[in-house]
């Protein structure tokens, strides 16, 4: 089966990449677009210089899409017409040309897509398998399988991505089929035919180099000598191919002459006829690589098996899609509870709080009331020291201010002691109060400290208690 599907590629095939050159429709398509993206990179240049600032900024990025749009569907409507006389089928116009062009960038848009992820998610699992390989002991022995492994792996990637994917997927889509058949003859070629698409790739390398160098040897020379007489004739500042200066050295005064700056403009667009020209031998050189390479190749079961993958990949999709959705639902539920938790501390703790200032409120008119308490009861007790030392002042006024024979009776013993002297004080005060008698001459004193009067034989005074 292999010995077949190397005898079934053709390599002198390749040799009608040449016949590129004579193909005046699509390199007249090629020069359009080269010409139209070279405007558009004057025009980026313009605004980026003149402009500047963000309304400067967002041309330039507007006008660099339009220049990779503009890239794309000119490289694809000219791929299509030689993908036309590859396959030596009548040539469809430039308007048609152009059209399908346009309509190929998407395809382009979804590989460079489809790519980066790929390559996104090779380098997760390497991730994770790196991580796995941090346990001790296993993760030596694994590591020792595993990235020798992953290398070879990616290394397979990188080449099958630089040598069929990128080059072949483009004739694919010129070929007319969609994005999943172009993926899948592609990915078909690759797994069968890589050794010999490489070995292609590089004939067809060496005949571009051929076509380049045979170009090149007839353009410089030329070049060279006719620029040199054109600078000294049309008065380039007398620069010369032999003297101290090259032929293409005078740009600072090559402007300062139209018709010297006329010579110049022609050549840039010589210069880029000869890179279409060159691109054209190329594309036609990968239009029957790819023709070569996918001849009697089955690409059902390859397009089965991506169909597969991108079930898998959708049913993964819609699957972290569920999770991500029912993630989101258990966080804002978390989230809801946490904040329902939250508030319910905080109104728990401003009860407590509320609870725990209404008690100390309580405690402070306890507190209070306690000390009003004390405060009446000690007020209430020196009332009632102050009047029994004013009735006791009064009785002793009043025993003092009666004659020494007031008492009629023999004096009473020692022994009835100071409450029956009191008692017949206080009678005979009110005895001679009762009868009117003139009192006796006044006997007592002021206190020294506070101006009250006091008996004359009493030694503290009962309302400061100053010692006389």
């Amino acid at each position: 089966m292999n010995e077949s599907r190397y005898q079934s590629i053709d390599f002198g095939a390749l040799t009608r990449a040449g016949e590129g050159l004579t193909q005046w429709r699509a390199l007249g398509m090629g020069f359009l677009t080269a010409l139209a993206c070279g405007v558009i990179f004057w025009l980026m240049q313009v605004s980026m210089l003149r402009m500047g600032g963000a309304i400067g900024g967002l041309l330039t990025f507007v006008l660099a899409v339009l220049a990779f749009v503009v890239w794309v569907a000119g490289a694809s409507a000219v791929g299509v017409l030689l993908m036309d006389k590859a396959r030596n089928v009548p040539q469809r116009s430039l308007s048609e040309a152009a059209m399908f062009g346009l309509g190929s960038v998407p395809k382009f848009l979804l590989l460079g897509i489809a790519v980066v992820l790929v390559s996104i998610a090779f380098m997760l699992v390497a991730a994770l398998i790196y991580f796995i390989c941090k346990v001790p002991v296993i993760g030596a022995v694994l590591a020792f399988v595993a990235h020798p492994l992953l290398v070879l792996i990616a290394s397979a990637f990188i080449i099958a991505c630089v040598w069929v994917v990128f080059p072949l997927f483009a004739p694919a889509v010129w070929s007319g089929l969609s994005f999943r058949q172009a993926l899948a003859s592609v990915f078909a070629i690759a797994r069968n035919r890589l050794v010999q698409v490489v070995l292609m790739m590089m004939v067809l390398y060496i005949i571009l180099a051929v076509i380049g160098m045979l170009i090149m040897s007839g353009v410089f020379p030329a070049a060279g000598a006719l620029t040199a007489a054109a600078t000294g004739i049309l008065g380039g500042g007398g620069y010369s191919a032999f003297g101290g200066h090259s032929a293409f050295s005078p740009m600072m005064g090559m402007f300062s002459n139209a018709s010297l700056a006329g010579a110049m403009l022609g050549m840039s667009l010589l210069g880029l006829l000869l890179f279409a020209l060159v691109a054209l031998v190329a594309i036609m050189g990968m239009n029957v690589l790819y023709l070569q390479a996918s001849s009697g190749l089955d690409t059902a079961g390859t397009e089965s098996d991506i169909e597969g993958a991108f079930g898998v990949m959708r049913e993964k999709a819609r699957e972290a899609a569920d999770k991500a959705r029912a993630a989101a639902d258990r966080a804002k539920q978390a989230a809801t509870e946490r904040v329902e938790a939250a508030a319910a501390a905080r109104e728990a703790e401003a009860a407590e709080v509320a609870q725990r200032e209404e008690e100390q409120s309580r405690l402070r008119v306890q507190e209070q009331e306690e000390r009003q308490a004390a405060a009446r009861a000690e007020a209430e007790r020196e009332a009632r020291a102050r009047a029994e030392a004013q009735r006791q002042a009064a009785a002793r006024e009043v025993a003092q201010s009666q004659p020494s024979a007031a008492p009629a009776s023999p004096a009473a013993p020692s022994a009835s002691g100071p409450a029956a002297g009191m008692l017949g004080s206080v009678a005979a005060a009110a005895a001679a109060a009762s009868s009117g008698d003139v009192p006796a001459a006044d006997s007592s004193k002021a206190c020294k400290a506070c101006g009250h009067r006091i008996g004359a034989d009493d030694l503290f005074c009962e309302n400061c208690g100053t010692r006389q």
